[in-house]
């Protein structure tokens, strides 16, 4: 989370928050285990702010209940905020020998646990695994130094060459004699670019194989409109300044700063840019859709607004090629239209897709474009043939989280869009006028910012929440404006 577990903490209890049946029922579970702990008390305490007094009553709720995955949680929380009885249980659980990884993970793990062992005051995990990683580095150079000190030492033995090796360089050596040699595989194995956790600098990829020769005219229309495209790398969207990007997103979107942090947190590993699947949840004319169109627009990533409202079949993950009206599932659709591997799509209105699944249900037709590995690997039935949406983001937007299946939530991040209120109405009104001169095409100085009269006739019939109420509200007075000049 951009290197802040206090973003991580806010996301974590919103999300623990957003589902009042299981929150019920982890409390009862608590209750039942004879811990005094208000489970939902505490968690709201955690998200308003995010300290070792906060981070208590959360953790011995877990204990009580042995949450093992909250427990680990909220000791990464309490080492980043450098709390020593923490940082030693953490690393023995980062060193545990019983977890069953790959010996590549294994080697993550133990970097983990030798920056919580043996470095101090680090503010991130990401840190501590840096610090172990680089410790290892140098015994692994030291060992390779040992090695050829070895060689160097036998080779003048067999000649009987007169001088001696440097004897300055192998008093240095001695130092990292206790190295053990079998821990050379083990070090490799940390050194090692794996895809499995350093991810490669991928800067185009794939999205459509080569398709082969023949077929009917009905399928070569298909393919027709994937000319230069199919079997073609496509580029990748790379993430640019995102300090900049969040200072311009901020700027536009005050009230929303925590969860522009939030989502941009998904840029801090890597160049290029894939969001987590985010679901925004909030009132009616919030601004959710614009803020999740806004983002992308921001990165310069292609995007395209998809309204499941009323939808009642499956086709937005293509229709069959045995049909004469056969098209593509909609992210290829928009990566066809950008000619780019790195897309959005923003699911509008989720909560009002049909459940019926007579036709398919439009909401578990989405589920595996949400999961990594089968979107890397998407079938799409109307070019039949695998195609690759590992760099499609997802987002989606709700008024509230009732009528979504358990199934979609657990595959979304779910983020409450917070509304604006009159703190916020100076920017906000000054964007509004921005986007009323955009759109009528007019030189942004024939429209004057909002005088402190007409602010206060906006505060009068402005309660706060709804953006849309509030565009419309300046918009009458911009129009009044025009009435007026025009009169004189």
């Amino acid at each position: 989370m951009s290197d802040d577990i206090r973003i991580d903490a806010r996301s974590w209890c919103e999300h623990m928050l957003s589902n009042a049946a299981d929150l019920r029922a982890y409390q009862s579970m608590v209750r039942a285990a004879g811990c005094a702990v208000n489970f939902g008390r505490a968690l709201r305490a955690l998200r308003a702010s995010v300290s070792l007094q906060t981070i208590k009553p959360v953790e011995l709720a877990a204990r009580s209940v042995q949450d093992d995955d909250a427990v680990t949680r909220m000791l990464v929380y309490r080492s980043c905020l450098r709390d020593e009885q923490a940082r030693r249980e953490l690393s023995l659980i980062a060193g545990d020998e019983h977890y069953r990884d790959s010996a590549f993970t294994q080697a993550q793990r133990h970097c983990v646990a030798l920056g919580l062992l043996h470095s101090y005051s680090r503010p991130s995990m990401r840190d501590y695994h840096a610090w172990g990683r680089d410790w290892l580095s140098k015994r692994a150079a030291a060992l390779e130094d040992l090695r050829l000190a070895a060689v160097e030492a036998e080779t003048a033995a067999k000649a009987k060459v007169a001088e001696p090796v440097d004897q300055s360089r192998l008093e240095v050596l001695a130092a990292v004699r206790g190295v053990d040699p079998a821990d050379e595989d083990f070090i490799r194995a940390v050194l090692e670019d794996r895809v499995e956790f350093w991810s490669p600098n991928v800067r185009e990829i794939v999205v459509v194989p080569a398709f082969p020769e023949g077929g009917t005219s009905h399928r070569k229309d298909l393919q027709k409109g994937w000319a230069g495209m199919d079997g073609q790398a496509l580029p990748v969207v790379l993430r640019g300044d995102v300090a900049a990007h969040r200072e311009a997103l901020v700027d536009r979107w005050p009230h929303a700063a925590d969860v522009i942090d939030v989502v941009l947190g998904d840029l801090a590993l890597r160049e290029e840019v894939k969001f987590r699947p985010t679901l925004f949840v909030g009132p009616p004319g919030s601004g959710k859709s614009s803020l999740a169109r806004a983002i992308c627009d921001q990165i310069g990533l292609p995007n395209d607004l998809y309204n499941l409202a009323g939808m009642a079949d499956s086709s937005l993950v293509g229709t069959s090629a045995q049909w004469s009206t056969a098209r593509e599932c909609v992210p290829l659709q928009v990566i066809k239209r950008a000619k780019s591997a790195s897309v959005a799509v923003v699911w509008d209105e989720v909560e009002k897709a049909s459940t019926g699944s007579q036709n398919g249900s439009p909401l578990d037709a989405m589920l595996p474009l949400l999961e990594a590995d089968q979107a890397k690997r998407f079938r799409d039935l109307a070019l039949e043939a695998e195609v690759n949406l590992s760099f499609v983001s997802h987002f989606a937007t709700a008024n509230s989280l009732d009528g979504i299946p358990a199934p979609l939530r657990d595959r979304m991040r779910i983020l409450v869009m917070p509304e604006p209120t009159w703190a916020h109405l100076g920017v906000l009104s000054r964007q509004i006028v921005d986007r009323i001169a955009r759109e009528r095409g007019v030189d942004r100085r024939w429209f004057a910012d909002l005088a402190e009269d007409e602010m206060d006739l906006v505060r009068q019939a402005w309660p706060g929440g709804s953006l849309r109420q509030l565009t419309r509200i300046i918009t009458t007075l911009v129009d009044g404006r025009e009435l007026i000049m025009g009169r004189c």
